[in-house]
This record gives structure tokens, sequence and C-alpha cells, in this order.
């Protein structure tokens, strides 16, 4: 009796949860609408200045919503339907799944992990290193380590609580990885084209030089299809090692505190980072690669993946305001700048001229 009662509260506060955020999730769906017509109407009347700018539906969807939240503003009713980005994106992400098998995972294989790897760990190197040159606290550096050499907000959020830091630190962190994403996204596509680079040479790029998750998607579906399908393999191999790069991050924050050091659980701490959407992700693979899915039915996965990057990447736009990034502060900014540019510059140097495109 008393768990039907439970279950009958709980369905009554998602439904009331649903209902409040109805109203921006209208929003947004408005706002990715605009976007997929404005592309639309760039492509068949401005072709030159689409084919420089690259501006698809994502960036568009982007850019609208940033616009009306730094200049409008957003109303409180509003706000509740904007905080579904993340599930918005991380669905995009299960249901490009449906696009690979396992034999096109394998094809881009160890020699990439060993690329992102490294690049990874060596990131988390450069930012202790160079933290020794500015006046940050140990905390702070962790978060700034983990946010630029992983997934950016997620791996700061997963960082943050792990090392003490406080919530100024993380935002902080956070503000300064956005700073850095938006420009990259904004600029990266244009690079990408001035130096020749093939859609799969730039998903790889993008997929470990850009710090963000939902701003790799952005970037890589903005330059092609198989850009952004590339960049989705990469940034899921970046992601796959979350958990360790976030350890290896707390245990060196930690190193001078042999006590706290060695209260974590490694192997219980591994498993509470992991990102379980990944394992939908592999479940589609299988799925697509045991041959479930119809050419229609892919086709379709393919359309709604798209609607879902659409919806959420507007959500992002409209919870992306000027004012948050300003609190980054000056030191912060140089040192997750210098960090991104050496990463960035790694990362092009490897796929231009190492990785076999």
């Amino acid at each position: 009796m008393a768990q039907t009662q439970v279950s009958q509260i709980q369905s009554q506060s998602l439904a009331a949860q649903f209902t409040k955020a109805i109203p921006g999730l209208i929003l947004v769906a408005l706002l990715a609408v605009a976007a997929m017509w404005g592309e639309g109407y760039l492509k068949e009347n401005h072709k030159a200045f689409y084919d420089a700018t690259l501006l698809n539906h994502i960036l568009l969807a982007i850019i609208f919503g940033m616009i009306i939240r730094n200049t409008v503003g957003v109303p409180s009713l509003l706000e509740p339907g904007l905080k579904y980005s993340t599930i918005l994106t991380k669905a995009g992400i299960v249901i490009m799944g449906t696009k690979y098998t396992l034999a096109s995972l394998v094809k881009v294989g160890s020699v990439s992990m060993i690329f992102i790897t490294v690049t990874l760990f060596a990131t988390v190197f450069l930012t202790f290193w160079l933290r020794k040159r500015f006046e940050m606290t140990d905390p702070l550096a962790g978060c700034l380590a983990a946010g630029f050499s992983i997934c950016g907000v997620s791996a700061t959020v997963a960082t943050g609580p792990a090392v003490k830091a406080k919530g100024q630190e993380m935002a902080y962190t956070i503000a300064t990885i956005l700073i850095f994403g938006l420009i990259a996204l904004f600029t990266f596509p244009a690079l990408g084209k001035m130096m020749g680079l093939t859609e799969n040479q730039f998903g790889a790029w993008v997929g470990v030089g850009i710090v963000n998750s939902a701003q790799v998607l952005a970037a890589g579906m903005a330059y092609g299809e198989e850009a952004g399908l590339m960049a989705g393999i990469y940034n899921m191999g970046r992601v796959v090692l979350l958990p360790f790069v976030v350890l290896y991050v707390v245990m060196a924050v930690l190193k001078n505190n042999s006590s706290a050091a060695q209260g974590i659980n490694k192997t219980q701490f591994i498993m509470d980072k992991f990102p379980v959407f990944i394992l939908a992700f592999l479940i589609a693979v299988l799925a697509n690669t045991a041959g479930l899915f119809s050419k229609e039915e892919v086709k379709m996965a393919g359309e709604i993946m798209n609607w879902c990057f659409a919806l959420g990447f507007a959500s992002i736009g409209l919870t992306t305001r000027f004012s948050d990034m300003k609190a980054a502060g000056k030191d912060g900014i140089i040192l997750g700048f210098v960090v991104g540019a050496v990463k960035a510059v790694f990362a092009l140097l490897i796929v231009k001229f190492l990785l076999p495109f």
C-alpha cells in the first residue's frame, strides 16, 4: 500500500514537472523550427554565404537562443523547459548509434583511442604544470584540468565535489570552458575549410580539440554529416575515459592529503562516474550491426537525431548568458585558453599528418 502511494506521488511529481516545462519546450521547438527553416532559406537564396559560414540549423539554433537570452531575456515561466538540453543531446547521441556498425567503430579503433588517451592525460599534466604560474587553489586547478581535458561541463561537475571545489570555482571553470567552446564552435569550421580538412579529419579534430561535448557535435554537424558522425565517435572515446581521467585529477589534487586519497575506492569511483548513456549508444550500434533496422528506419532515425540536436542546442543557446562568462576572470581564461589552444593544435597535427584518413 505504501509503495503504491509513493509511486503515485512520484508520478504526480513528474507530471507536474513536465507541465511546468511545456511553455519553455514550446519556445525551444519554435527556435528549432526557425533554425531548420533558416538553413533551408540560406541554402536556397544565399548559397555562397552558407558555404562560407556553414550556418546550418545546429548553429542557427544556438545563435537564435543566445540572441533571445541576452537581449529580451527569458521569463521565469519558460525556465523549467530549458533544463532538458542534456537529455535531448544525449538522446541524439544514442540515436546516432543507428548510423554506425561495429565494423565502423573498429575501423576508427585502437590507434584513435591511443591518440585520445594520450591527449587527455597530457592536457591534465599541462594544466597542473601551468597552474604553478597562476595563483589559484588546487580544487580550481583540478576542475580546469578535468574540464579542459575531457568533456567540459560534465567533467567539471564530476570532479568538483570530489576535490571539494566551491560552487564559485566550478562556475568559474564552466564559464571559461563555454567561452573557449563558443569561439571554437564558430571558428573551427572556417579554419577546417581553409586548411582543406576532409570531413573525417575535421570530425576527428574537433572530437578531441573542442572541449564541451555539445559544442563538439555542433561543430562537426556544421562541417557536414560525415564530420558530425566522426566527431560523435571521437567524443564517445573521450567520454568513455571520463571516470579514469577524473580519478587521475582527483588523486593529483589530493596527493598532499594522503588520508583523503586513500579513502577513495577507485573501482567504485569509476563505476559511479561511468556515463550510462554510452551503453544505450552501443546497444543501438549492435542493433544496426545485426540488421535490425531497415534503410527507411535508419533514415527516420537520422531525422529524429537532427531534431533532438536542434532542440537541445536551442536550449543551450537560451541558457547561455554572456554576463555569466564575465565571472571567469582573467587568470582562468588565460590558463584555459592556453591549455585549450595547445590541445587543439596538437590534435590538428596528429589528425592532419599521422592518422590514416
